[in-house]
């Protein structure tokens, strides 16, 4: 459509303007389609208004570019004009809307549409401004020209500033904050224009500061979004969650964008209305950016163009109007989704969404091309306006302000992209792991332990399409929940945890540039661990196969000591991964600890298990002065080389847990253990090892199987370990179990649970 319209006002304006400004369209036509697309990213909803919004500014910019009467029309009424729009914004104060349904009632409702009285106002009053000091400058009022005499200068500025008065009071009324600064800006601006002196214009400037300091301390809402832009990362999660998020999508874009439709804009709160800026820049990267920023540098340095062509004080007071109030609207929105300014939702000409915003872009558009048709040959120096210096200078501000944004938007897009894309804050990290395949681990008989499906999938290792309507989500799946101390767990929540975290890179696969260019999914690789499903079936059985405990402590390991692989590693109590956010908070504030591998974290005295592995040694555990020195040599104080993490961040342990275990001197792992015995039996140090290998026949001559080993030793006044230990063939087992007595049956039962078939 907006190319049909396009087409029809270009052959239109060849009839009634051909001697027009010829890039003005073109470049309002770009930002257009720009805006049309982030609508359709980001709130397809509302395409339908914005499209029928548009048929009609281009009818009222082709209506307005047809009269040839010099704009007297606009002119001749300005006051007309001008106490129109006053009163449809009086109009709002009384009767005014918020489609929302929320906020701040800025809108009149007609019919299923509505506008906005404040869009309107600015407009005529740059009309207004215009056409009253183009007829002070002609009739030579000399106190419109010359700040001096004071007296003749504020009786010549009395109307003007009795006009901007009013329209600020309502405006501030309703809080209309941005409005009220945009209308207080561009007024300073045409001032300027008008007398040529910037002290009149700068003391407005300053009382605008004056009046946002003042609201500092008066107004909630001004001191928190003075706040907000001061140090937008106090409050990432909270009041600065937009101008953040607005942030980290620009740094996403970085050079080049994600490509259209492979952003993430919808992160960033009223994107589609505040924020266009920053759809474009993610989608489109800085290029689109800066291609933004460079459409509206054509349209405003082309309306200055046109006041700098002008014949007379009204065009050129008119076209700088225009040019001015543009410079400033674009400044503030886009300065403010940078950060360089305060969020005040102002609307981005021709791009963000809003009919009534829509409406009068275009209408401001018409009259320019209608002046630049009015213009077309420049006047010689001499027959200039009187202002025509200060235009220039104005000039020279706008394309700063437009240079000033382009150097913004490349510092937060490439120098600090990095950084802020890294942010635990960036949701767009979240959904790259939701759209990870991650790989599968295995037992290394076959069975599946853990694997990734696509969300609401029946089956396991199901890939959701690759073009889905919707990302790619994939949820962790544990089919095997007796292994938990062994796998872990993987939460986009709180983390990941054993294998899991153990061989996180493996599992959640690498990437290239090139898979990042063409947004490839990520596709992790399965593992093969060395658990063998039977055997931790019979280690997790052995822990609750005594009915004499209703939740038993303690932990099984079983190893092969030729190759060192881990064939079962279990611990009780335990947790079952598919609930961990669930249950999170329940595990961690449980005394029992589930969430600690006691395999592999659990400190327990060794108790007699201290002779036993001296015995085994060859030393002689009467003589006691060997003791501290077999006990260097099997490694029994030392942390086992495979380190099986049961959290990417180490859990405090509770107070009940660290009373009734981790006592005394010397304290071992029942993993440390079955690693001693297994060099002892081996003859050479013995490392153990989760992930599989082809297996490698030992070199070194196997000692005697020593005979099993069943002890206690005590860990707290009212409790003891139980501790069995046994060498079957290859199998090193290796039994934990912590019980009220020395002669408790459950250590009896767990022993029978766990033997090898004979």
């Amino acid at each position: 459509m907006l190319s049909a319209l396009s087409a029809i006002a270009h052959l239109w304006l060849e009839r009634v303007a051909p001697a027009r400004d010829a890039y003005l369209l073109p470049a309002v036509a770009m930002l257009t389609s720009l805006g049309l697309l982030s609508i359709a990213r980001t709130a397809p909803n509302f395409l339908a208004r914005q499209t029928f919004a548009l048929a009609i500014a281009f009818a009222i910019m082709l209506a307005i570019t047809t009269r040839r009467d010099r704009l007297r029309w606009l002119r001749r009424f300005k006051y007309t004009w001008l106490i129109a729009g006053l009163a449809l914004l009086l109009a709002s104060l009384a009767f005014g809307v918020n489609p929302a349904g929320t906020g701040a009632r800025l809108w009149l409702s007609i019919g299923d549409f509505f506008v906005q009285p404040s869009e309107l106002l600015r407009l005529l009053m740059i009309a207004f401004l215009a056409a009253y000091f183009a007829e002070r400058l002609e009739i030579g009022d000399r106190g419109l020209a010359n700040p001096q005499p004071a007296a003749s200068h504020l009786h010549s500025l009395a109307p003007t500033i009795a006009m901007a008065l009013i329209a600020l009071a309502m405006l501030l009324t309703q809080q209309d904050l941005g409005a009220a600064s945009l209308l207080l800006l561009t007024y300073a601006f045409m001032l300027y224009l008008a007398t040529g002196h910037a002290r009149l214009p700068l003391g407005l400037i300053g009382a605008l500061l004056l009046a946002a300091g003042a609201g500092y301390f008066l107004s909630s809402r001004v001191a928190q979004r003075l706040n907000i832009w001061l140090n937008p990362w106090a409050d990432p999660q909270g009041s600065a969650f937009q101008i953040v998020q607005s942030l980290i999508a620009i740094a996403n874009g970085g050079l080049f964008g994600q490509g259209i439709n492979q952003g993430r804009p919808g992160y960033v709160p009223a994107v589609h209305t505040d924020f266009p800026f920053v759809m474009i820049a993610e989608e489109l990267g800085l290029v689109g950016a800066l291609a933004v920023l460079a459409g509206f540098a054509v349209v405003i340095l082309r309306a200055w163009r046109v006041g700098l062509r002008a014949r007379d004080h009204y065009s050129l007071l008119l076209a700088g109007g225009i040019a001015a109030s543009l410079s400033v609207q674009i400044f503030i929105i886009i300065g403010g989704n940078l950060g360089m300014l305060p969020i005040t939702g102002v609307t981005l000409p021709f791009i963000s969404y809003g009919g009534t915003s829509l409406v009068v872009s275009y209408a401001m558009l018409g009259l320019l091309i209608r002046l630049s048709a009015d213009v077309s040959r420049p006047l010689p120096a001499s027959s200039r306006p009187d202002n025509h210096r200060a235009a220039a200078q104005a000039t020279r501000a706008g394309a700063a302000m437009i240079a000033t944004l382009g150097l913004a938007a490349g510092y937060w897009g490439t120098l600090r992209a990095a950084e802020l894309i890294a942010r635990p804050d960036n949701p767009r990290l979240i959904e790259a792991e939701r759209a990870t395949f991650r790989g599968a681990i295995h037992a290394r008989d076959g069975t599946l332990l853990a694997y990734s499906s696509c969300v609401g999938a029946a089956q396991p290792l199901v890939r959701c399409p690759d073009w889905p309507p919707t990302p790619a989500r994939y949820e962790r799946r544990y089919a095997f929940t007796e292994a938990a101390p062994i796998v872990g767990y993987y939460s986009l929540r709180y983390g990941v945890g054993g294998l899991e975290a153990f061989a996180d890179a493996t599992l959640h696969g690498q990437r290239t540039w090139l898979d990042d260019a063409l947004h490839r999914p990520r596709l992790g690789q399965a593992i093969t661990s060395t658990i063998d499903a039977a055997w931790q079936q019979r280690a997790f059985s052995a822990l609750h196969a005594s009915p004499a405990l209703t939740l038993p402590h303690g932990a099984a390991v079983v190893l092969d000591w030729r190759s060192g692989e881990v064939l079962a590693l279990a611990s009780a109590p335990t947790f079952d991964p598919n609930r961990l956010d669930e249950d999170w908070d329940r595990l961690r504030a449980a005394p029992a600890a589930p969430l600690v591998n006691r395999a592999t974290q659990g400190l327990y005295q060794p108790g007699e298990l201290l002779a036993w592995l001296f015995s085994l040694h060859g030393a002689n555990p009467a003589d006691l002065s060997t003791w501290r020195t077999t006990a260097d040599v099997l490694g029994l104080g030392a942390r086992v080389p495979f380190e099986l993490p049961n959290e990417a961040v180490p859990l405090p342990a509770t107070a009940t847990y660290s009373e009734t275990i981790g006592q005394g001197a010397l304290r071992v792992t029942p993993l440390r253990v079955a690693a001693s015995v297994a060099s002892l039996v081996a003859g050479r140090p013995v490392t153990p090892t989760l992930i599989a290998r082809p297996f490698e026949p030992s070199r070194a001559s196997p000692v005697r199987n020593p005979a099993p080993f069943t002890g206690y030793a005590q860990i707290a006044d009212n409790l003891f370990v139980g501790w069995h230990v046994r060498v079957r063939g290859n199998w090193v087992i290796v039994l934990a179990l912590e019980v009220p007595h020395t002669n408790h049956p459950a250590l009896r039962d767990a022993i029978q649970a766990i033997q090898p078939d004979t």
